[in-house]
């Protein structure tokens, strides 16, 4: 398959770790012997806590970092849920484990940052302290899953890009999981990216979705001068339902196609293939000021 893929977000290691199947090769919606069969496939694999290891949330991250680092050379490691982060000394373990973005709340509030399913939650004094170390130690903060309101007050305390690796667009699809105008103007000004988030629930509001459908959010994003802002965070292995004619990874494919298709160019095709997550994950250090007044 002659694409290069950058998918910002999946929640493979989660199912590995649950089930003792393997990351090279399984049939979940991803595995390494798929990604293979492209020109280029990195990875960003979520060490998601979900709310049942709320307290022990630190040993579920090693067990899924443990399966990272034996199996997925080459990819990039991503924390889903700061229930893990119980202080700045185990936020700084995990940034020697590789974790090079870190979401900092689920769908619920906790003690760093307030979920988008509780639009009250708030960041704390404690999660002030995270971001600014996250800024310190060079490690993104990954903006899905945050209500409006921590949104706007990690994004006044960070100087980093903003980054939602799984996340669409609410003037498309009214979910609170999705983005806002304002939000993504955000992370126009800040140099960041959106991924493109397959899930059908975060599409529409029909239940069901197809590839057009991915595709109107990524043309109302274009449409707000995001061009160099938009890539993928599919959600695989996070999901129940795919949109018609998308199995796994090994359909990816079929979307920069239909961009091709609908008259994309190359440059923009590739933009939001690859390029632009890789302008913010491959650089040794983040731009810090990019797009900052």
């Amino acid at each position: 398959m002659d694409y290069t893929i950058f998918d910002a977000h999946c929640d493979t290691l989660s199912l590995a770790a649950d089930s003792g199947a393997e990351v090279r090769k399984n049939n979940f919606h991803t595995d390494l012997e798929r990604m293979g069969k492209y020109k280029g496939y990195t990875q960003v694999f979520a060490c998601f806590i979900e709310p049942c290891f709320r307290d022990c949330a630190f040993e579920r991250f090693l067990k899924m970092s443990d399966i990272f680092a034996g199996e997925c050379d080459g990819h990039i490691l991503s924390l889903e849920g700061g229930e893990a982060i119980t202080s700045l000394a185990a936020l700084r373990t995990m940034a020697r484990l590789g974790v090079r973005i870190a979401a900092l709340t689920w769908n619920y509030s906790n003690h760093i940052a307030g979920g988008v399913l509780e639009p009250g939650g708030r960041l704390t004094e404690f999660g002030r302290e995270v971001v600014k170390e996250m800024n310190r130690i060079n490690m993104l903060v990954d903006y899905s899953h945050l209500n409006d309101r921590s949104f706007f007050e990690i994004a006044a305390v960070s100087a980093m890009p903003v980054v939602a690796t799984h996340s669409n667009s609410r003037a498309v699809c009214a979910h609170p999981r999705n983005l806002t105008d304002e939000q993504f103007k955000l992370i126009i000004k800040t140099g960041g990216c959106a991924g493109i988030n397959f899930y059908p629930g975060f599409l529409n509001d029909r239940g069901k979705a197809g590839i057009d459908d991915i595709v109107k959010h990524i043309e109302h994003f274009m449409s707000l001068g995001g061009g160099k802002n938009i890539g993928i965070g599919a959600d695989f292995d996070g999901v129940d339902a795919l949109p018609e004619g998308i199995c796994g990874c090994e359909d990816t494919y079929k979307l920069f196609d239909r961009l091709l298709s609908l008259n994309y160019t190359d440059e923009q095709t590739e933009d939001i293939a690859h390029r632009n997550f890789e302008r913010i994950f491959c650089s040794r250090t983040y731009n810090k000021t990019a797009g900052r007044e």
